[in-house]
């Protein structure tokens, strides 16, 4: 079933659990031509052709057999950031925009999700993209915790000052998504206080739509953010800043973060990696990564 609203749609991704350890299928590679919508360079980019994915930390970033966010083609002489396709009244401003000095300084210094984020703003103040751009250039920024703050805070901001729509889920994952951004800065506070006012009104409602099969999808992203609503809660009042709160991931994922067999990091002492609900796959993890160890 097709989903409407992808960045909705991800919350569907949660709490979700592959067949077994290790089991997603992997990544495909695939070099694809583009041409710049400025200028008419051609030039290559490298994306995928499929992926498989299997839950996704708080922030929305999914766990699965491709880097995430997925890669932006940029035109590499006037550095355009194609994340959309542009109108000709934009590829006519672009020119102008890209050899502007705020540009120029960016190309070198921001992620590319962050420089479509500037462009998005420059085209359309009121972008309805641009917090959507900002969460993941957030993700880029993992490996770099004082960017990633710095985005993480600009997202707050852009979306807390998107238009309520307290009857429209996409608006509500919005501000979901910015409650956890700042849960992750410790602004417990205001996280607190900023999800205790958040309406629900939508996330309780019925789907009106004729098609069972919409239908049916919309009441699972109800559902999917009810639940994320309430993890959220939980995870905000014991003031946890953590990206990945074991009992907010996959308990795949979880447990494998426990054992200490995810991206050479080591093991992590959590009270939640003694949970029942982990036994079984933390037995798994450990029974691999002792028979990898045998000479």
């Amino acid at each position: 079933m097709e989903c409407r609203l992808m960045r909705v749609c991800l919350a569907l991704l949660f709490g979700l659990l592959v067949a077994a350890p290790g089991a997603a299928q992997a990544g495909m590679p695939v070099t694809v031509k583009e041409k710049c919508a400025v200028g008419g360079e051609s030039f290559d980019y490298t994306t995928t052709a499929s992926y498989s994915t299997f839950g996704a930390r708080p922030d929305g970033k999914p766990y699965g057999s491709w880097t995430f966010p997925l890669a932006l083609p940029v035109c590499p002489t006037n550095g355009l950031v194609m994340y959309r396709e542009f109108s000709e009244d934009e590829i006519a401003r672009l020119p102008d925009l890209l050899a502007s000095p705020e540009f120029v300084a960016l190309r070198p210094a921001e992620t590319p999700y962050y420089r479509a984020a500037w462009l998005a703003k420059a085209l359309d103040p009121k972008a309805a993209d641009r917090p959507w751009l900002l969460l993941d250039a957030s993700w880029e920024a993992d490996t770099d915790p004082v960017r990633k703050a710095r985005y993480q805070a600009e997202f707050i901001a852009a979306a807390t000052s998107a238009p309520a729509e307290p009857a429209s889920l996409e608006w509500l994952a919005l501000q979901a998504r910015a409650i956890n951004a700042q849960r992750e800065l410790s602004r417990f506070d205001e996280a607190a206080a900023a999800l205790k006012a958040l309406p629900r009104d939508a996330l309780t409602a019925t789907s009106a739509a004729g098609d069972p099969a919409v239908a049916e999808q919309d009441d699972r992203q109800r559902a999917a953010w009810r639940q994320i609503i309430a993890d959220l809660e939980r995870t905000i009042a014991r003031r946890d800043p953590s990206s990945e709160p074991l009992d907010m991931i996959p308990k795949n994922v979880a447990a494998a973060i426990c054992v200490g067999v995810v991206d050479d990091r080591p093991p992590r002492d959590d009270p939640y990696c003694q949970s029942p609900a982990l036994a079984d796959l933390i037995r798994q993890f450990r029974g691999r990564k002792a028979a990898t160890k045998r000479p």
